[in-house]
């Protein structure tokens, strides 16, 4: 199957979160300023997602291969014991926005336009998340992302954007020598369809995460994924993912 993308997403920034989110003497106070840069990311942002449905194919017990590429994980290889299909994403605030939050030299700006980029990930990744779940069956719909955890490190970005073919040349997301994405909002990963729920956040250690869902469980590890390749949770990386909004 070849990449789908989905661009023309609706993009309505909240200026009351920005506002609720600043301090009385910042920005707040100066509400026709902020009106006008909610105005502008509106009118600039354009948040895209690509996705690609593929087959799963088992090999060994730390690893899966989808499109020939070889993903590495012992958590991700237990949670497709029972599917023989995924979806490989990729999803971003766009190029656009981006290169605007960069242009401002003021901090107080900068933090403001780069919340808007946040807004417009989100508002991707819902985009993304109702196309997909349409295609997978199951009661559940998870998402695992690479350098979540440390048993899917971030190096596993490239066998993802490998496997899913021309993320640059379609929705402009590209990897850095370091795989981090740029934009540095945008968000990849695997969805799958399961019989049980499941969350980075219950593996996770890091304590004080502004992007925790569920509290970290401190014996699912060694009773779930028992024999893993990386025995430690990670903590310096939070489980929501690189990018991903919090």
């Amino acid at each position: 199957m070849a990449l789908t993308v989905i661009d023309s997403i609706p993009f309505s920034p909240d200026a009351d979160r920005i506002a609720g989110l600043l301090s009385p003497g910042g920005m707040q106070s100066q509400e026709n300023e902020l009106g006008e840069l909610v105005e502008l990311a509106a009118r600039i942002g354009a948040p895209r997602a690509c996705f690609a449905v593929r087959e799963v194919q088992k090999e060994g017990p730390d690893a899966v291969a989808v499109a020939g590429r070889r993903l590495e994980s012992r958590i991700l290889r237990v949670e497709l014991e029972h599917s023989d299909r995924a979806v490989l994403f990729v999803a971003t605030c766009g190029v656009e926005l981006e290169q605007w939050a960069e242009s401002f030299e003021d901090m107080l700006l900068r933090w403001v336009a780069e919340e808007l980029c946040e807004q417009a990930l989100r508002a991707g990744l819902a985009a993304l998340e109702k196309a997909v779940d349409s295609l997978l069956d199951g009661r559940y719909k998870v998402s695992m992302n690479p350098g979540s955890l440390e048993d899917w490190p971030l190096q596993q970005q490239k066998p993802l954007f490998d496997a899913l073919g021309d993320v640059t040349g379609t929705i402009g997301v590209r990897l850095t020598g370091s795989f981090l994405m740029r934009p540095r909002k945008s968000v990849s990963g695997i969805r799958f369809s399961s019989s049980r729920p499941f969350s980075n956040c219950r593996l996770c250690s890091r304590r004080d995460c502004p992007g925790r869902r569920v509290p970290f469980d401190t014996h699912a590890f060694k009773q779930e994924y028992a024999g893993a390749s990386h025995g430690n949770l990670y903590e310096e990386t939070c489980c929501c993912g690189p990018g991903s909004p919090r």
